[in-house]
């Protein structure tokens, strides 16, 4: 079986030569299963938001990623900065959490 290897270098923000400030990166969690890259990805946005139904997503699988630390050491390190959407995916559980972090919340009302 051949090995066939993938490189998330891409995804990288670069380094400007000339010393300007290099671009912004916001990650937008959504309701779908989170890529193993999730949390360098984390590491390198300015501005992490979950639409809806992604705050399941970050709130059950994060801690996937890191199964030698405890789960909700991991949840309160990677917390959203926004959970936007019209709340009607979040689980009850996942919304009381992280309303007792203070997150801010967009609720679109249609």
């Amino acid at each position: 079986m051949d090995l066939m290897t993938h490189s998330s270098v891409f995804l990288l923000p670069t380094i400007p030569a000339d010393n300007r400030e290099s671009s912004t990166y916001v990650l937008v969690a959504l309701n779908q299963r989170l890529p193993t890259f999730t949390p360098l990805l984390w590491m390198h946005a300015q501005l992490r938001i979950c639409a809806d139904g992604g705050a399941n997503r970050l709130y059950d699988e994060m801690p996937l990623f890191f199964p030698l630390e405890d789960a909700l050491d991991v949840r309160h390190r990677y917390k959203p900065d926004i959970i936007k959407g019209d709340m009607d995916s979040i689980r009850a559980e996942v919304l009381e959490f992280y309303m007792s972090l203070v997150i801010n919340f967009c609720e679109l009302l249609f």
